[in-house]
């Protein structure tokens, strides 16, 4: 099995790492990785229900989606993702198994004094908090499995709070996030809040329990990730436009006056978009017909809405 601790902190590029690993190769590998701020959604979530896009924008949090299903996460330096990528063996029976690959991590935790359980959704717990949520994802043309989780460490709680919290009313059938109380490891920990020494530590107990070697991303697997972040990851009718269809419905207030915001999605496409004042009479309905089967994209917004009062990329917010 490869070890390999990514030298990128972009979120795009690390989950366009995983998913390289999964579908391109045949190795059996683990992974551990970090990000700037972001907020990463399941495969089949509505990602403007999960996050509040507005304060994201506001705050320097990245949207993404993975390929994997399961709730969303919020990332930043204080935490540590990773990852299992293998071969599955020659069944598809009972592969969905989380304590196969989190049994690793937790004797690899106790190794630095840090005993945690096992929740009823087999995320990891510390003291009966969650600190660890984890999502499978199966490759079944090639009978390969991808196993990541997170690990909080010393994460920005303030800031996981804020993305998380979203506003408006969606109508869809997209998975929903559980939300259940955090903790840090470091707050329990303090040795823990300096994440390189602790991926060292973690490393150094991980690479003897996987019969791991220690490894690189090769060049020619960089340029073909790097093609992959560039082409999917971080383009908008990925992020935004895999969303189930949905119909959003909310209330928000632009220069002391309310309006209402009616929308439908469909494949990531608008199909029904309009505004109204609190009289319910519409408003700005040439920008509003102007987005109607166009992509869900703040591009979309800008251009539709250039020569209306809400002409800024701050005020397109209000649409998500």
């Amino acid at each position: 099995m490869r070890f390999i601790v990514s030298p990128s902190t972009d979120v795009y590029y690390n989950l366009a790492a995983e998913a390289h690993f999964l579908h391109h190769t045949n190795e059996n590998l683990f992974l551990f990785w970090q990000s700037e701020s972001a907020v990463v959604c399941g495969k089949h979530q509505n990602l403007c229900a999960e996050i509040n896009y507005a304060a994201c924008q506001a705050l320097g949090i990245k949207a993404a989606r993975r390929v994997s299903g399961g709730g969303t996460v919020y990332h930043d330096l204080g935490n540590l993702n990773f990852a299992f990528i293998q071969d599955l063996g020659t069944t598809l029976d009972k592969a969905v198994n989380y304590k196969r690959f989190l049994e690793p991590i937790r004797i690899a935790l106790a190794s630095l004094g840090i005993e945690s359980t096992y929740s009823e959704r087999d995320d990891l717990l510390y003291k009966g908090l969650k600190f660890s949520g984890n999502a499978q994802h199966i490759f079944q043309q090639q009978k390969r499995v991808l196993h990541h989780g997170t690990l909080l460490l010393n994460a920005n709680i303030h800031n996981l709070g804020a993305a998380l919290k979203t506003s408006g009313s969606y109508q869809d059938k997209a998975v929903k996030s559980n939300q259940s109380a955090v903790t840090n490891l470091a707050d329990h920990h303090p040795q823990l809040a300096n994440i390189s020494q602790t991926i060292h530590h973690l490393s150094n107990a991980l690479i003897p329990l996987l019969n791991a070697t220690i490894s690189a991303i090769q060049p020619e697997e960089n340029q073909a990730i790097i093609a992959l972040q560039q082409e999917k990851f971080s383009q908008d009718h990925w992020i935004l436009g895999y969303s189930p269809n949905y119909k959003h419905h909310r209330e928000f207030e632009f220069q002391g006056t309310s309006y209402l915001l009616d929308m439908e999605v469909t494949k990531g496409i608008i199909t029904q978009f309009s505004l109204h004042d609190v009289n319910h009479t519409p408003i700005w309905t040439n920008a509003c017909e102007q987005v109607i089967q166009q992509p869900l994209s703040p591009n979309t917004f800008a251009k539709a809405f250039a020569n209306t009062p809400l002409s800024s990329p701050q005020d397109h917010l209000h649409f998500f």
